[in-house]
């Protein structure tokens, strides 16, 4: 049988294992998706990585991926008990963002955090994917103003003013 998780189709579950394995992962169960739940803490902090390697579904612990070249969070799981950390990688949006966390949620050092200060509230960021607001300008990632002030009217925050802003690593709003 084969299984589809993140972006790989493993062709046994010996595959899935083998990746647990490699990053430390314990305590997992595989679902019939191929993604997996995990009853611990997941610490993929400082691997180097572009992409998650699996798809997560629920972890009861924290959920670490700090630290790596992320540019999605594809893959991150659907609900975390404890906290999220994506710090320091290359994140342009949240889409793929847990749906739950139950603790503290940190996405700091990554272009995309200018727009979460201003919001900092981990039960818009379902809102906020909605809108759309990352689009490529020029080849470049950018923020739409309109969709930004759609999203900020909706949340009850105020807009801002520049018609969109390019996201070269840092961004100023």
């Amino acid at each position: 049988m084969k299984y589809l998780s993140g972006f790989k189709i493993f062709e046994n579950l010996e595959d899935i294992h083998a990746i647990c394995k490699k990053y430390g992962i314990k305590n997992y169960t595989i679902n019939s998706d191929g993604s997996i739940d995990v009853n611990d803490n997941v610490n993929l902090d400082f691997k180097d990585l572009g992409k998650l390697p699996l798809k997560f579904r629920n972890v009861t612990g924290n959920f670490y991926c700090h630290y790596n070249k992320l540019t999605s969070l594809e893959g991150a799981p659907l609900s975390v008990d404890g906290n999220f950390s994506c710090v320091e990688n290359q994140l342009t949006s949240l889409e793929g963002c847990p749906e739950y966390v139950g603790g503290y949620f940190s996405c700091s050092g990554n272009p995309i955090f200018e727009i979460w200060k201003l919001f900092r509230d981990k039960s818009k960021i379902e809102v906020f994917n909605e809108y759309d607001i990352v689009r490529e300008v020029d080849g470049k990632p950018a923020i739409v103003l309109d969709r930004l002030n759609a999203f900020l009217e909706e949340i009850g925050k105020p807009p801002k003013e520049k018609k969109y802003f390019v996201l070269d690593g840092w961004i100023n709003i």
